[in-house]
């Protein structure tokens, strides 16, 4: 509806339609994921939300779907590429509910996409994303959204230029705020 929207109002003639990315935070992330294929099985149906119009997605902090024991079942339809970007203390914690930073790496890992990339980065915490100045630090709240930024156009040059040996540098660029980086 969203992208109908969009796609139909004032600001299309300012958007390529052939070059949609999705991106979300946390279970706006999952929504991304939603869109991008994955699919999920409720009350014997299988739920698909896939848009073929998303040609890539950035999918920050995603936790795993909620209640679900499998996330390859899910995750194995998200075809499109796709940046995961996390942070070791990526941490959930809401009553009746915990989610490690693993949990965010496993999501990766489960996705479908032969063109799929993730960067850990050290320290930070699950809303190090957010418009929230200092969650991870003063100092390094900053950083990992610049390096966030910068990951994200090198993977948008990867996907829509062909291009990914900026993307491939990410990793020493960033090595001092990185403790993983999996380029695709």
């Amino acid at each position: 509806f969203a992208l109908d929207t969009l796609l139909a109002g004032p600001l299309a003639p300012r958007i390529d339609a052939t070059r949609i990315v999705a991106a979300g935070h946390s279970y706006g992330a999952n929504t991304t994921l939603l869109a991008a294929g994955a699919k999920l099985e409720r009350q014997g149906l299988s739920v698909d939300f896939r848009d073929p119009r998303i040609k890539a997605a950035i999918v920050l902090s995603a936790p795993p779907f909620y209640g679900e024991s499998d996330p390859a079942g899910i995750l194995a339809h998200v075809t499109v590429p796709t940046l995961h970007v996390t942070a070791t203390e990526d941490v959930i914690r809401i009553p009746g509910y915990y989610s490690d930073a693993q949990d965010r790496v496993n999501v990766f890992e489960a996705t479908g996409s032969r063109a799929k990339a993730l960067a850990v980065f050290e320290g930070g915490s699950h809303s190090i994303f957010t418009d929230r100045a200092g969650t991870g630090g003063a100092l390094l709240n900053p950083q990992v959204k610049a390096a966030t930024q910068a990951l994200s156009t090198a993977f948008l040059a990867s996907v829509f230029q062909g291009d990914s040996s900026a993307l491939r540098q990410m990793g020493q660029r960033f090595a001092a705020l990185l403790a993983r980086f999996s380029p695709p």
